[in-house]
C-alpha cells in the first residue's frame, strides 16, 4: 500500500532521523509544520473520510459540506440511496457555492450567479452570449469537479483522488467484524464538532487506549468494571476493546 509506505517514510525522515519503535515515537511526528504538509498532500487527500450519515440526506437535493484542512466538499442526494461529491468550488471564479447543509434544486454561485444541477452539469451562465467564441469554455469542460463517494453501514465517505482504491477494499477486514451491529439501521440523536488546540493524532489517540481511564475518568470504573482493554493494528485500521476481542 503505498500510502503506508509513505507514512513510514516520512516517520524516518521527518524525525530527525529517529525511527520509530515499540516503545518510542518521535515527537517531531507531532509538532512538525513540514509532516503536518505533507499528510495535507499525501494523507488526506488521498485517503477514504467520514463525510455524513445518510440519514442527513433524506430527500433529493439535501446536501452537507464536508471541509477538510483548506478543501471544502459538497455531498448530496440526487437520486433514491444515490449520492454525489463535488469539491465545493465555483468553477469560474473559485468561490464557495454552499455553506453547511440544507436542501437546493441547484448550486449558485452568489458572486455572478453561474448555476449548477445536483449532477455537477453546468445549467446557468448569466450573460452567456458574452462568452460567445471562447472554445475551450465547453459546459461538459466547467462541470463541478467530481470527488468519489461511497457509503457503508449508513455512514457516507468521500476520497478526492481519483485513482483511489474502492472503499470496499479500505474498509476490508474492518466490515466482516462490524456488520453485525448494523450500524446502517442507527440513528444519531445529535452530534458537536469540536476543536482542539493539538496535532489530529493527539486528540484521536486519546480514544484508541484505555490505559488513561482508572485516571482520568475513574467514575467510568464504578459501572464498567476493570479498565483491561486491548488495542492492535488491523491491516490499515485500528482495533480497540475490551477482551474478548
Amino acid at each position: 500500500n503505498q500510502l503506508i509506505k509513505y507514512l513510514i517514510y516520512m516517520t524516518i525522515n521527518y524525525s530527525n532521523n529517529k525511527e520509530v519503535r515499540v516503545d518510542f515515537v518521535p515527537k517531531d511526528d507531532y509538532l512538525s509544520r513540514d509532516f503536518l504538509k505533507e499528510e495535507e498532500k499525501f494523507l488526506w487527500s488521498r485517503v477514504w473520510q467520514v463525510a455524513c450519515r445518510e440519514e442527513e440526506l433524506k430527500n433529493i437535493g439535501d446536501y452537507v459540506t464536508y471541509d477538510i484542512l483548506n478543501e471544502s466538499i459538497i455531498v448530496t442526494m440526487v437520486g433514491e440511496q444515490t449520492y454525489k461529491a463535488f469539491f465545493n468550488v465555483c468553477q469560474h471564479r473559485g468561490r464557495r457555492l454552499v455553506d453547511g447543509c440544507g436542501r437546493t434544486g441547484a448550486f449558485r454561485c452568489k458572486f455572478h450567479g453561474w448555476q449548477w444541477d445536483l449532477d455537477g452539469r453546468l445549467a446557468k451562465v448569466h450573460d452567456r452570449h458574452d462568452w460567445e467564441g471562447c472554445s475551450e469554455m465547453e459546459d461538459e469542460d466547467l462541470r463541478l469537479k467530481e470527488v468519489k463517494v461511497a457509503s457503508w453501514g449508513g455512514f457516507i465517505f468521500i476520497n478526492m483522488d481519483p485513482d483511489a482504491e474502492s472503499l470496499e477494499s479500505f474498509l476490508d477486514p474492518m466490515p466482516k467484524y462490524l456488520d453485525c451491529y448494523q450500524f446502517e439501521k442507527m440513528r444519531y440523536r445529535w452530534y458537536k464538532s469540536v476543536k482542539l488546540p493539538c496535532n489530529w493524532k493527539v486528540a484521536t489517540e486519546a480514544f484508541t487506549e484505555g490505559y488513561h481511564v482508572w485516571a482520568s475518568h475513574p467514575q467510568l470504573l464504578e459501572n464498567g468494571g476493570d479498565d483491561h482493554t486491548l488495542s492492535y493494528a488491523m491491516g490499515k485500521h485500528g482495533r480497540f476493546g475490551y477482551p474478548p476481542i
